[in-house]
């Protein structure tokens, strides 16, 4: 590894880049915050307080303009409508880049970006952290391990209780044209973590609501996918749940896990924690899973305590496949896949019926 890091751009301070991204890329070793870009002078004043060094400018032009060689990776951490003409123009800067999700607010605008990436030979990944929290990873592991094999049906949820509009959060106040509703949001990981396992879906099948007063999204989403071997997924996002569901249920031929909560890593950024710090990835054994296999005949079932979360090995898989030129941790191809998926839904709920899935298909 180089002794000297890659400097990092992060475009956005707000929610995504203060909480989610600055505390990752300032624990990675070998990446170093050298400008951020925000228009907001409160936020302006909070990124200098965290990174002292780093120059902070208000716009992704002036950064490219006046630091451009400070900056190795630009992260995209800014309102999902500008995702892709953003990531285009730190690709054509000839900078790696890595966007939150979605990727884009179309497979359309993915491939453009793609195409720009290919071009300039840039790393382009997607951040999909959600990849790496505890429940997905223990699932992850039970399949791998061949502890619950001919998995038939995986139900996923992301549930909160927010019955009344917040006229401040933007993804409150924007429509799907510009990125916004929960399909784009948590849909998309609840789909991308679905593909991991499973592959590329067969059929598309999508119920959209907007439950509350003025909103402008859909606040209320179902996603049902099929997949080679029969194994359907039931994806649920919604603000209307007071009693939340199973984050995850896996029924297979051979038994069942089961797991209430969601990964704490998300609750302790918000908290001011970081990778490193003690019980960092670490949940209260109280929320472990539940793992139900046959054996001998009879249904024989634990308590299964969860994998340690690690969204640090996002950055670490960024940094790595920059300097060592292989393989980005979440590819680009699944990230549109992802976003392609999401255009199926919404026409599916608009035509109130399923609709065969080709992943080719680019937004008309």
């Amino acid at each position: 590894m180089s002794d000297k890091p890659l400097g990092v751009a992060l475009v956005g301070y707000g929610l995504a880049g203060e909480i989610f991204h600055a505390p990752l890329l300032k624990t990675t070793p070998g990446l170093a915050v050298t400008v951020i870009t925000t228009s907001n002078d409160e936020r302006k004043r909070k990124a200098a307080g965290s990174f002292p060094d780093a120059k902070i400018v208000s716009s992704l032009e002036a950064a490219l303009k006046s630091h451009s060689d400070l900056i190795d990776i630009v992260i995209i951490a800014s309102p999902n409508k500008w995702h892709a003409s953003q990531a285009k123009a730190a690709l054509e800067a000839g900078k790696a880049v890595v966007v939150d999700k979605p990727f884009a607010i179309s497979s359309r605008e993915c491939r453009e970006v793609i195409d720009v990436a290919n071009k300039q030979k840039k790393l382009l990944t997607v951040f999909q952290n959600r990849r790496w929290d505890n429940d997905f990873l223990t699932i992850q592991k039970l399949l791998k391990e061949g502890k619950l094999s001919d998995v038939v049906r995986f139900e996923s949820r992301f549930e909160r209780f927010r019955p009344t509009l917040d006229t401040k959060r933007w993804k409150d106040n924007t429509g799907p044209d510009e990125g916004g509703g929960l399909l784009f949001d948590l849909g998309s990981h609840l789909i991308d973590q679905a593909c991991v396992l499973f592959g590329t879906p067969n059929t598309v099948y999508c119920e959209l609501d907007k439950r509350r007063a003025g909103v402008r999204a859909d606040d209320d989403a179902f996603v049902a996918l099929e997949f080679a071997g029969g194994v359907r997924a039931h994806l649920y996002a919604n603000i209307v749940s007071a009693i939340p569901g199973p984050r995850f249920r896996v029924l297979a031929m051979n038994g069942s896990y089961e797991k209430y909560g969601l990964d704490p890593q998300e609750d302790a950024l918000r908290k001011g924690m970081k990778p490193g710090d003690r019980k960092w990835g670490l949940e209260d054994v109280s929320l472990s899973g539940k793992l139900a296999l046959e054996k001998h005949g009879k249904v024989v079932s634990e308590i299964l305590v969860s994998e340690k979360g690690c969204y640090e090995n996002f950055y670490a898989g960024v940094r790595d496949a920059i300097l060592n030129d292989t393989a980005p941790p979440v590819s680009p191809e699944h990230a549109v896949r992802t976003i392609s998926i999401i255009e199926h839904a919404r026409q599916s709920a608009q035509l109130e019926r399923k609709l065969d899935f080709q992943s080719l298909v680019t937004a008309r």
